[in-house]
């Protein structure tokens, strides 16, 4: 028996069907010449078009690229139709929705939804959308197949608002599952927000911890989760880190916290070797120009003694002496003559000429870009920036083939050639997990390597902690950009802040929070503090020098140094009483600002209530103390922020930060203040004032000034 037919009276007003059939596996439609046709419910598409007529209506239905037109319906039939039609194609899709029901669940039980895995899953429910866009309007659905199409609508529907309720959700209940883990892994109980951070599982994820804020007990926590949770064994996971004491202290809290578990720890250099090492089945020899700044200075010496011997090159080198001398601008016109020759003899300031050609040379190599490339090919032949150019890609190809001919290799190089292994997939990366710490120090080359073992996986998990305000290494390569614009590099991320410092008090936190986030660039983040204060902790402490002229050897300083020991004397008495010993940090701009090992002898031996340390500000990263003393707080070449005059190749080269002056030196301000737990002291000169000293004087900063 046919589901319809079409009436005599009906095909005499132009019905084209005499009957029409379902059955499970599609439509069957009779033609007033006895001819049959098969439409399979398969490909039938839900969107109908329904056409009123006066006596009779008419349906248009459509199988992919099919058409059929069905006229001479019976108004009064016509509903009861289409729900039949529906019913009947929602059944014969049964097998296809269950599937694709049980492929989604299967994706949303296994918890955190990753921006791949929510793409993934829409290019799935893709092709039903036009199904889910009609099911409100369908009366008749089968019963087994009305919650698959509800939740099968829902998330094909959903928004990533939905998608990010529903991850906080996930983070939340894992959270509560293994609670205990999180409160005993440490000396304390992990912070929420610390949770959040072991937890958060998209394809790339950003840690931005402050000053003091546990990132290395994030690092800890998200191993100790993916491994508790059976989300990852040790062997698919990788911690890189940039120096091998920070390696090897990551290696002792995993020993010390996760004794069984045999995590991958490595610097980058190191992992960079052992890719080499597999895909060329033989070590690299690390040419001692990598590891010798003194081989790699007599190398260029000999090189640009060699080159000289070319016509072509030392008309070059000439020229570039020449516009040395003039940007050095430290002797009239009528000696430069005279100065450049003195140069070309390896006279004079050759030294200091070629330490810079060499600093130059490395940095060309390391960290030029097409952006770079760009702007100094528009520069004319004669500019110095231009010259450097022309002198620095000749003796970098000297260079290069050195390390060619001898069959070495220098570090940097070893990453590039690393990353190129992972990119065109010679070497297999079997980590599924990724973990980058310090990652504000990461250099472009560095990025391009962990994004190529990134991709190697579609299910691998980027997870990098940082902090763009203590981005201070821009000098050695690093690019502050591949973390303020993370996304751009690793693709759809995730943001977490912790914000929390056990560290600094809220008196040094609202101070350098406030001074370093002055430049709008740097990302923002609200750190609160453990740690509470009455009053100020940040106290400025003027000397005059007598003769009223700066001296380059601060430590000889005699003004200053009366004032840094009245300032230990005042700590030292603040100890008294308490029976223990206070620490104390002395920082400055440069090494020669502080004061040498007999100086801290005495000044240890004279206060024994104090352990007293001293180190350049981008030595002190990863350090603290109860005190902190920032000496010569002054203005000029050597003062902080610095202002050295830059050689113009170098400003062409590092990523541009012109946006805002001493964007660098803030951050390393910033570095400077937050080494201190309790208290910071910056020692000023008086008469040559620093511009960060006056900016915290004028600007509305909780500060004091010392009587």
């Amino acid at each position: 028996m046919p589901d319809y037919s079409f009436s005599t009276f009906a095909q005499l007003f132009g019905a084209n069907c005499r009957t029409l059939s379902f059955c499970p596996e599609g439509a069957v439609f009779t033609t007033k010449q006895q001819q049959t046709y098969h439409y399979p419910w398969t490909t039938f598409e839900p969107k109908l078009k329904h056409f009123r007529g006066s006596f009779f209506d008419t349906l248009v239905l459509n199988w992919e690229s099919q058409r059929v037109r069905l006229n001479g319906i019976d108004k009064a039939e016509v509903t009861g139709l289409i729900d039949e039609l529906y019913f009947r194609a929602l059944e014969g899709k049964e097998t296809q929705i269950l599937e694709l029901y049980q492929q989604v669940t299967q994706v949303i039980e296994q918890g955190y939804i990753s921006h791949s895995k929510w793409l993934a899953l829409q290019r799935r429910l893709l092709p039903w959308a036009d199904w889910f866009e009609m099911l409100p309007k369908i009366n008749k659905i089968p019963t087994s197949l009305k919650l698959p199409l509800a939740h099968l609508r829902f998330w094909q529907q959903s928004k990533t608002e939905n998608l990010d309720k529903y991850n906080q959700a996930v983070m939340n209940k894992q959270k509560q599952n293994y609670k205990t883990l999180f409160d005993s892994l440490e000396t304390h109980p992990l912070t929420e927000k610390q949770r959040d951070a072991c937890i958060v599982a998209n394809d790339a994820n950003l840690v931005l911890a402050g000053a003091g804020c546990g990132k290395t007990s994030v690092m800890l926590g998200r191993c100790a989760y993916l491994l508790e949770s059976q989300q990852a064994t040790a062997d698919t996971i990788l911690i890189l880190a940039f120096a091998k004491d920070a390696a090897q202290e990551m290696k002792t809290r995993l020993k010390e916290r996760l004794p069984n578990a045999r995590i991958t720890v490595k610097t980058f250099h190191a992992l960079a070797l052992d890719i080499i090492k597999q895909v060329e089945m033989n070590k690299p020899q690390v040419s001692k120009l990598a590891s010798s700044d003194n081989a790699k200075q007599q190398f260029f010496k000999h090189s640009i003694a060699t080159l000289l011997l070319d016509a072509d090159f030392n008309a070059l080198f000439s020229e570039y002496c020449y516009a040395y001398v003039a940007w050095l601008g430290k002797l009239p016109s009528e000696k430069h003559e005279q100065e450049v020759a003195r140069l070309l003899a390896g006279k004079g300031g050759y030294k200091k000429l070629l330490s810079q050609l060499v600093e130059l040379t490395m940095q060309y190599k390391n960290t030029r870009t097409v952006r770079a490339e760009k702007r100094l090919s528009a520069l004319p032949d004669t500019d110095f920036a231009a010259l450097t150019h022309e002198v620095v890609v000749t003796l970098l190809e000297h260079y290069q083939t050195y390390l060619a001919e001898n069959n070495e290799i220098d570090f940097d190089e070893m990453i590039t050639k690393a990353s190129d292994y992972a990119s065109d997939g010679q070497f297999s990366s079997p980590w599924l997990h990724i973990l980058v710490d310090e990652f504000q120090d990461i250099s472009q080359a560095r990025a391009n390597l962990v994004r190529h073992l990134q991709t190697q996986h579609d299910d691998s998990k980027l997870f990098c902690v940082g902090d763009d305000w203590q981005a201070i290494y821009q000098f050695a390569g690093s690019d502050i950009a591949v973390t303020t614009r993370f996304s751009d590099y690793f693709g759809m991320t995730s943001i977490l802040p912790l914000d929390t410092t056990f560290r600094f008090n809220d008196q040094i936190s609202a101070v350098a929070s406030g001074f370093v986030m002055a430049n709008s660039e740097q990302m923002n983040k609200k750190i609160t503090t453990y740690s509470k204060a009455k009053k100020a902790c940040i106290q400025i402490n003027y000397y005059q020098v007598s003769d009223n002229k700066r001296s380059d050897n601060k430590q000889n300083d005699d003004a200053a140094m009366l004032l840094l020991e009245k300032k230990l004397k005042q700590i030292a008495a603040s100890v008294k009483g308490e029976g223990k010993q206070k620490s104390v940090l002395l920082l400055a701009r440069f090494n020669f600002q502080l004061p040498d090992n007999k100086t801290l002898t005495v000044l240890s031996t004279e206060y024994p209530q104090l352990v007293i340390k001293a180190m350049t500000v981008h030595s002190s990263k990863g350090q603290e103390a109860d005190n902190v003393v920032v000496l010569a707080m002054e203005a000029g070449e050597h003062g902080f922020p610095c202002h050295k005059s830059r050689h113009p190749f170098t400003i062409i080269l590092q990523p541009d930060e012109s946006g805002f002056p001493d964007a660098e030196e803030r951050r390393l301000f910033y570095v400077a203040l937050t080494r201190a737990r309790q208290q910071v002291y910056l020692l000023c000169n008086k008469s040559n004032p620093s511009n960060f000293v006056e900016e915290l004087v004028t600007g509305d900063y909780a500060v004091t000034i010392a009587k």
